[in-house]
């Protein structure tokens, strides 16, 4: 069993991305299964996020040596992702307040419905009140409800869109990419042309095609 890489997050009450957040790591996951009470059929790669109660994160500190104080907020623990090792700031989960400072320009978010909300929807909609930011949603049927495990029926995807008031062309021009791909197949130019409409700077995007040329089969 290799060592694995833990994150603790504290969560912004605003803006719901980390506010600050700290690394640690963990020599054998039974430890940790241990402190959580997780077993291993719950969580087998044990990838799962982690809402923590305050005597979980004091717990956890403790018996990993750890110094953390999430200073009254929500506190998440989550696994290290590859997407950590990119050099510039991934967008996905800083979506709001990046799109609030102008730095992110475009963002959607999908999930079945029922539900009939994202979860972030209330804050991203206090700023589509203020003006700041525009909203689109688009409602997909299933041919066929899905039924869950647990009993739950989805009746189909919604897709939320915002942009920047005034960058409201980027979501048709999405759809038209969209549309394109599945009549051919993704590739490195779909990719490109989405990183430019959510906002991302020309050698983030260089980086990131890179990143990508190197993963794809031969």
């Amino acid at each position: 069993m290799q060592p694995r890489r833990f994150i603790l997050q504290a969560i912004d009450p605003d803006y719901g991305h980390p506010a600050f957040e700290t690394m640690f790591v963990v020599e054998r996951l039974e430890e940790l299964r241990s402190v959580l009470g997780v077993s291993v059929d719950a969580d087998p790669d044990f990838d799962r996020w982690y809402n923590l109660e305050p005597d979980e994160l004091v717990a956890i500190c403790d018996h990993f040596g750890i110094s953390f104080d999430g200073q009254g907020r929500e506190v998440w623990l989550r696994s290290w992702i590859s997407s950590r090792e990119v050099p510039y700031l991934v967008h996905t989960g800083y979506e709001l307040v990046l799109m609030v400072e102008g730095r992110k320009q475009f963002a959607r978010m999908s999930d079945a419905y029922p539900p009939g909300r994202h979860e972030h929807e209330d804050r991203f909609d206090y700023y589509v009140a203020q003006g700041l930011l525009h909203k689109e949603v688009e409602l997909e049927p299933f041919a066929e409800p899905v039924c869950k495990e647990d009993g739950q029926v989805l009746e189909g995807l919604r897709t939320v869109y915002y942009t920047r008031t005034g960058e409201e062309w980027r979501i048709p021009a999405w759809k038209m990419i969209a549309s394109a791909a599945l009549k051919s197949r993704w590739n490195e130019d779909f990719e490109r042309l989405e990183g430019m409409l959510f906002g991302y700077d020309e050698w983030q995007n260089d980086w990131w095609i890179d990143l990508y040329r190197k993963r794809r089969p031969a």
